[in-house]
């Protein structure tokens, strides 16, 4: 199965892919979506289809894909921001390479990643080879922000949205790739149908004894004092924000399942009827906490405060 599948869900990505495949695609596509939905790997597959030199694009199996695939294409460059930011350095280097002759094939392809976060200067300076475009080159610019970049570049783009999966769907996704179908399901519903997310959590099993540790906290209120609660959770300092978000995460389960839909977390369906909590109450809760954090109050008040509250 090809690695691409389970993003080619829609008919205007079905379209693509086979511009790709046939060797036709427009000079610059934006790719935007939230993190994990499949922005980073649609992009190398469309730069593996563009180099490929096998017949059914991308083979997998010919030099160029295989080169492609480890990063060491010489058609191929993909810019990443450094120290949280893509300085103009960075594009108009870009920019001199893509003006050179391509070395294997017909084309250069250019991913630009987190490509809001290029400052000004190199925006301006990416704009300009845009309303310029040199025929060999092909941007394929990633972002979960579109809104940040110049308007200007965005109107030159074709864009093409990523979105979150249902979350059968997602689990489904994982299944394939070789987890076990209750884990699958357990993590592209705390991962609220993102696969990627769902990929990165499935290492990081801190995170997921965090989530059932304040899921006890919060459905121990009643029984339990605030105070009791607030120690049941034991967040680990750097922890907190995760520990908000599976708080907000239970709270639109709750009014889901008070709404008569259904949850992300399928793999709590029942304890999520069985609560007591008011969804919508402890949504309040969580987005006012946030903002107690941002403000440096210590996450222990924070916490505590949120909890009595409840």
């Amino acid at each position: 199965m090809n690695e691409f599948d389970w993003i080619a869900r829609d008919e205007k990505l079905q379209q693509l892919m086979r511009s790709a495949q046939a060797g036709r695609i427009v000079h610059a596509l934006l790719l935007t979506g939230g993190r994990g939905t499949g922005k980073r790997t649609a992009a190398n597959w469309f730069a593996r289809a563009m180099l490929c030199t096998g017949a059914d694009k991308p083979c997998g199996a010919c030099p160029a894909c295989k080169q492609a695939a480890a990063g060491l294409h010489p058609d191929l460059r993909v810019i990443r921001p450094e120290k949280n930011a893509i300085r103009v350095d960075a594009v108009r280097s870009l920019i001199d390479y893509l003006a050179l002759k391509p070395y294997e094939g017909d084309r250069h392809i250019a991913i630009i990643e987190q490509a809001d976060r290029m400052n000004d200067s190199a925006q301006n300076a990416l704009l300009k080879s845009l309303e310029e475009p040199v025929d060999s080159a092909m941007f394929l610019l990633l972002t979960e922000s579109p809104g940040a970049l110049l308007p200007t570049i965005v109107s030159r783009c074709r864009i093409v949205r990523f979105h979150e999966l249902p979350v059968r769907a997602c689990a489904e996704a994982l299944e394939r790739g070789g987890m076990e179908k209750e884990r699958a399901l357990l993590l592209a519903g705390a991962a609220r149908g993102s696969v990627g997310r769902a990929r990165e959590m499935a290492g990081d099993e801190a995170l997921l004894a965090l989530r059932e540790r304040v899921i006890d906290a919060l459905e121990s209120l009643g029984r339990a004092s605030a105070a009791e609660a607030a120690s049941a959770a034991a967040v680990e300092k750097g922890r907190e924000r995760d520990a908000l978000d599976w708080m907000e995460l239970w709270a639109r389960d709750r009014m889901a399942v008070e709404n008569g839909a259904e949850p992300f977390q399928l793999d709590q369906a029942a304890r999520l009827a069985r609560s007591k909590l008011d969804g919508q109450r402890l949504l309040r809760a969580v987005m006012r906490a946030r903002r107690e954090l941002e403000s440096n109050v210590s996450w222990d008040n924070v916490l505590s405060a949120m909890l009595l509250s409840l």
